[in-house]
């Protein structure tokens, strides 16, 4: 079930869980042996509600998607993701027609604006390290990274016995996002057969 933060009420007495939701008619609860939290940066206010600290701070990243419209800027767009450490660049080929490049970073609270000067050093990086690629076509994006302040996810249970956590990866969110389901599925599964 995914519904906006501010629509939900979460409440859980360890045996059972309710979910709360507001809609157009009034609210419906609907009941659960269990919650997984992973809901990125509003999982710290759904943890509030169930008792728990998940001190989730939104760090918002920027990425442009460059698309490739002609065989140049195909065949000059690498095929394999890269880091480029000096400018802590990151890059992935999307398919055949499109390129991604991601890298900064910024506190700003909840605030998901694109700034400009955010995305020219990414067009100007694409323009100096592959000077094949046609720029003209750039689709930029602003999200927020669920960050914890070790940089590490939260993985595993809440204070409560039904409540669990899979939320917190921050910028590696795609990279951790199928091992953390794995092991918080793993726990989860534990927690149900032995209540």
């Amino acid at each position: 079930m995914a519904i906006a933060a501010e629509r939900l009420g979460l409440h859980s007495d360890g045996s059972k869980a309710e979910v709360t939701v507001a809609e157009s008619d009034g609210h419906v609860t609907h009941q659960f042996d269990g919650l997984v939290v992973c809901a990125g940066v509003q999982s710290r206010s759904f943890a509030a509600q169930l008792g728990d600290r998940v001190n989730i701070y939104p760090v918002k990243g920027y990425s442009i998607t460059v698309n490739l419209p002609d065989a140049q800027s195909q065949s000059s767009a690498p095929i394999v993701s890269l880091l480029d450490d000096e400018t802590k660049l990151v890059t992935s080929r999307l398919g055949v027609d499109r390129f991604r490049v991601a890298g900064t970073a910024e506190f700003n609270g909840y605030n998901k604006d694109i700034r400009a000067d955010r995305i020219r050093p990414l067009i100007s990086w694409v323009n100096q390290c592959f000077p094949g690629i046609n720029t003209r076509q750039v689709v930029p994006w602003a999200g927020l990274r669920p960050m914890m302040p070790n940089m590490m996810p939260r993985v595993g249970r809440g204070k409560l016995a039904n409540v669990f956590y899979n939320t917190g990866h921050g910028h590696l969110g795609w990279t951790l996002s199928a091992v953390t389901a794995d092991m918080v599925g793993g726990v989860v599964h534990g927690a149900l057969i032995t209540a």
